[in-house]
């Protein structure tokens, strides 16, 4: 097969590949838009700031614990707001506009590709790898948050200013494009700075028109927001982010690592188009004669808009580099890289010969790789080259569309909130209080960003409410943080664990599966206030703990000498204890290593009555164990140990005969705990 023939073939493959890209993304999408709660757990803040844009309340108000802001600037959080008065407001909406953005994305780079005069394999090429970075930059694209839109307006802008030689209204149009992309998220900004550069390349007449409409936009708008917020404007977009850590590491190797670690293909392909460039052959496709070749004024004509586009991509580099070295930081900060990259590749992209065969067959490898793997990180960060191996696993499409479960999850957890109209606190999921009908508070995210003086006064008032039983539920990602503990102690008590596939976890980035980082494993808790239990009638009370003290129960060994109740040391706080009071082996400071024996007091049980003990698991449960003993001593029965790690399950014992009888819990562990909680006796 001639190299021709080669490329025709290879370059309907990579059309083929992009069509089919760009067709499971809708599909994609498509099925993730209506997922009822957080696709990633910062899209609820996001949509409540559009809520007070709504509201005419300030959008950069002094830190409170009623409402913190992202530290973003606040196109995106307009524009919700501003179609939520003609489409409901919410999660869904913002996601349907990060899809248009998506779209508005691809044409963008198709046009990009087009104005360089290339063909349509590398149009797709584009688009196609485009789309294949969905999930290296973790599933972002659809999310409600400023990333798409950003990139869509910073990516027209420049398109508008390449074609701007001779239109300086075209020009002044790209600037205010560039201006919005800066006032969606300020990480336009390296793109203002390289793009007056290449600007030079592609509109020198013209670029004052762009420089202008960015100062009128930007700086004008900078100053008077700030006046409108009593300075808090560039407190939040600025001075807060100068405040968090720069990780090094993360800016010199490991971004770089990433990206070839993704796109092995890709990196490949860089060689090629060096290649390319070091070849008589980048001379000949554009028909310079041999007197053009030593005219440096030719070369630059020639290769106008690659040079253009490869500083675009070179800040785009520089843009996700800075971002993702940046204090908690997303790989959603490649986001730049992954288009820009994609773009300069497709327009540096040989056309003819072999070196355009083996470049387009390399797309198309790229693109067969990222459908059908996905790569994860963790295990090269932690094992180095030995990590290799298990640093790449098969596409699940579980990861990336809402399972039916994990849908029906969602469903029952947004419909109970939204129906109990209960005053919800959710520490990491605060628009979990809006479904519930509140105003909204502030986030963990709010917390960490601002400062500490401000955090510190904003966990007072969150403390302040909780020890008042200001609300009716509390949720945590995890165990309670330090800081609210005290308050939580003898008010609230942990009523769920939600564990496993019963979690209702995002999708995307942080608390999710995706696959860069260790997956999240912690359980959702939700803590109510102290109640005593509505017990069923005929119900005898033996042992509850609720005045503080063993009630007759003996313990042995190294078992618990007193009832415990909070937080015993750093060991999960039970869920679906009866009030604030229960027995563990590990004692009040959380001792796993702990070993002993507790007994109940003698119970008499008529025939037929059903004896019921609450029993929860700390740590391992071997060597633990639960039995019902005769007066005597003797084992009448072993009852069930719980399987779920600090979750209080009901062991229950029948009496066939009348008896006399205790319920012995036996600690022989040392990397575990057992928990006991109200006996009860039942009637027949």
């Amino acid at each position: 097969m001639n190299e021709t023939r080669a490329l025709v073939v290879i370059s309907r493959v990579v059309i083929g590949l992009a069509g089919a890209w760009f067709a499971t993304m809708l599909v994609v999408f498509a099925l993730r838009i209506t997922f009822p709660l957080e696709l990633e757990w910062m899209e609820g803040g996001v949509v409540h700031q559009a809520m007070r844009f709504q509201r005419g309340e300030p959008l950069y108000p002094a830190p409170s614990s009623a409402f913190v802001p992202f530290l973003y600037t606040p196109v995106y959080p307009i524009v919700l707001g501003t179609l939520g008065f003609v489409f409901p407001l919410g999660l869904a909406l913002g996601r349907v506009v990060s899809v248009l953005a998506w779209l508005a994305i691809g044409a963008g780079l198709w046009r990009a590709v087009a104005r360089e005069m290339k063909p349509t394999s590398h149009r797709a090429a584009a688009a196609g790898l485009w789309c294949a970075g969905y999930v290296f930059g973790f599933r972002w694209i659809d999310l409600a948050r400023p990333d798409a839109l950003f990139i869509a307006l910073t990516l027209w802008a420049l398109v508008l200013l390449r074609e701007s030689w001779g239109h300086w209204r075209r020009a002044a149009v790209a600037g205010l494009l560039m201006a919005l992309a800066f006032w969606t998220k300020q990480t336009a900004a390296p793109f203002v700075l390289a793009s007056a550069i290449a600007g030079l390349l592609v509109a020198p007449r013209q670029l004052w028109a762009y420089v202008a409409a960015i100062a009128v936009v930007d700086g004008g708008g900078l100053l008077l927001g700030n006046v409108a917020s009593d300075g808090w404007l560039w407190t939040y977009i600025f001075e807060l982010h100068q405040s968090h850590a720069f990780n090094s590491e993360r800016f010199y190797r490991k971004m770089w690592g990433m990206f070839v670690h993704a796109a092995p293909m890709l990196t490949a392909l860089v060689a090629v188009v060096g290649v390319a460039f070091l070849s008589p052959w980048l001379m000949r496709s554009r028909k310079l004669d041999r007197a053009d070749d030593r005219r440096a004024s030719a070369r630059l004509s020639a290769h106008r808009g690659l040079l253009f586009w490869g500083i675009i991509a070179a800040a785009a580099a520089l843009v996700s580099a800075l971002g993702y070295s940046t204090q908690w930081a997303e790989p959603n900060a490649f986001l730049p890289g992954i288009c820009f990259g994609a773009l300069w590749l497709a327009v540096a992209l040989p056309e003819r010969g072999w070196l355009a065969v083996v470049g387009h067959g390399l797309i198309a490898a790229q693109l067969l790789f990222s459908l059908a793997i996905e790569p994860l990180y963790q295990p090269i960060q932690s094992r180095g080259f030995a990590g290799v191996g298990a640093s790449y696993r098969w596409q699940d499409v579980a990861r990336t569309i809402p399972s039916e479960r994990l849908r029906t999850n969602a469903e029952a957890m947004r419909e109970r909130l939204a129906s109990s109209r209960a005053e919800v606190f959710a520490l990491q999921r605060p628009w979990w209080g809006i479904v519930s009908g509140g105003e909204g508070h502030v986030g963990s995210m709010g917390l960490a960003d601002v400062a500490p003086t401000d955090r510190q006064k904003i966990e007072q008032e969150i403390a302040a409410a909780v020890r008042t039983l200001a609300y009716d539920e509390i949720w945590f990602e995890g165990e309670p943080p330090p800081w609210i503990r005290p308050a939580l102690r003898g008010r609230y008590s942990a009523s769920v664990r939600l564990q496993g596939n019963d979690r209702v976890r995002p999708m995307s980035g942080y608390l999710s599966e995706a696959g860069m980082v260790a997956p999240h494993q912690a359980d959702q808790v939700q803590f109510i206030p102290i109640r005593a239990p509505v017990l069923p009638h005929g119900t005898q009370v033996y042992v509850d703990f609720e005045d503080g003290t063993l009630q007759g129960v003996t313990t042995h060994g190294g078992f618990g000498r007193r009832p415990v109740s909070g937080f015993t040391g750093e060991l999960p706080q039970p869920a679906g204890t009866g009030g604030e009071f229960w027995l563990s082996s590990a004692g009040p400071n959380g001792r796993l290593e702990e070993r002993g024996v507790a007994d109940s007091p003698p119970i008499a049980l008529a025939a037929g009555q059903r004896l019921e003990a609450s029993v929860a698991v700390l740590g391992d449960s071997a060597d633990l164990a639960v039995t019902v003993v005769d007066d005597r001593g003797e084992s009448l029965a072993d009852l069930a140990v719980p399987v779920a790690v600090a979750v209080m399950e009901t062991a229950s014992w029948s009496a066939d005969i009348p008896r006399i009888v205790r319920i012995r819990v036996r600690d022989n562990a040392t990397a575990g705990a057992i928990a006991l909680d109200d006996l009860h006796v039942r009637a027949p």
